[in-house]
């Protein structure tokens, strides 16, 4: 007799079937044959740019390992990398973004007997240690470009737009940690609601005061996981940094975070674009001209070793998932 068909198994099955052809479609769209044409020119150097993420990988998977509590005896570090890499590929070809990926996190690290609210609740914890650090380094690149040589090229772009959207920033930094050390407690009964978005919100609560509680009550842990965070992100922006070096144009390591930092918020806004096709390559002109570097197709070039990167970690990604997918499930709430 076969399986039983559950609602469960067919939002699985939905789901990966977004996912596949969510890559399909960024392959579909992707210039491979211009990529090559980049990665025979840069030839071995494209080994280092992946050196360099994986190192920002390693750091990104350390902070959320912090975050796991009590947990982080039932998996290793090489285990958790494997599943950081499966929910942040998801998380960047699927139209779910972040989200999709994360709760994929969480499901696969019930596979290591971690319960899965727990899970939950790590990667929550982690996320926003992981913002926080990115829009503090974000705000730290934006004073230095306002106070550079830069200010008028950059201004001519933006106007005063980026005053508005660092002081903007700044007061959501400011109101979460506000939030964070504030004495105020989760509420004792949260009213049951078995609508879809009744339970989705209480979830969302529930995460919420799980991450002020690590905060109050594991403050070092969330202190560490943020510094190991911003380490994630400095060493990731060195990739911008070495393209650009290969590609013999004058920067220095503070561009590279310029730059990287400011992809970032500015993907965001096309997070539900597969890949962020075309998203991305904007960004990267747009902020190439800001600081002064806008000769020939160097952002066409940048915009492919950066795709070329993206695949090749898509592909181990695919890799770890059909290796994990093989561990009995083991489902705790």
């Amino acid at each position: 007799m076969g399986k039983l068909i559950t609602p469960r198994r067919i939002i699985k099955a939905v789901f990966l079937l977004v996912i596949v052809l969510s890559l399909a479609a960024f392959l579909f769209h992707s210039d491979l044959s211009a990529l090559k044409r980049e990665l025979s020119t840069i030839g071995y150097h494209f080994t280092l740019l992946l050196l360099i993420t994986l190192v920002a990988y390693l750091f990104g998977t350390f902070a959320w390992w912090i975050c796991l509590g009590s947990s982080k005896k039932n998996i290793n570090l090489a285990e958790l990398f494997a599943v950081r890499q499966i929910g942040e590929t998801v998380g960047l070809f699927n139209p779910t973004s972040v989200i999709g990926g994360d709760l994929l996190k969480a499901e696969l690290l019930t596979r290591y007997h971690i319960p899965l609210q727990q899970g939950l609740s790590s990667v929550a914890i982690s996320r926003i240690t992981a913002i926080l650090s990115q829009l503090s380094l974000f705000l730290l690149t934006m004073i230095w470009l306002i106070c550079s040589p830069l200010k008028n090229e950059v201004m001519r772009y933006t106007g005063y737009a980026i005053y508005v959207v660092s002081a903007t920033l700044l007061l959501v930094v400011l109101l979460i940690f506000y939030w964070l050390i504030s004495t105020k407690t989760a509420p004792k009964h949260i009213p049951a609601d078995t609508s879809f978005f009744g339970k989705a919100k209480n979830q969302l609560q529930k995460l919420c005061w799980n991450t002020k509680d690590f905060y109050q009550q594991q403050n070092n842990m969330f202190w560490y996981s943020y510094l190991l965070f911003a380490l994630h992100w400095f060493v990731g922006s060195l990739e911008f940094y070495l393209i650009l070096k290969f590609l013999a144009v004058e920067v220095n390591v503070i561009h590279g975070l310029i730059l990287d930092m400011s992809v970032i918020l500015l993907k965001s806004a096309g997070a539900f674009v597969p890949g962020q096709l075309g998203v991305e390559e904007i960004s990267n002109k747009l902020l190439l001209s800001m600081i002064g570097i806008s000769g020939g197709s160097i952002w066409l070039s940048v915009s492919l070793l950066r795709r070329g990167r993206q695949v090749f970690w898509a592909a181990i990604g695919a890799i770890f998932y059909l290796c994990i997918k093989r561990k009995k499930l083991h489902v705790t709430i």
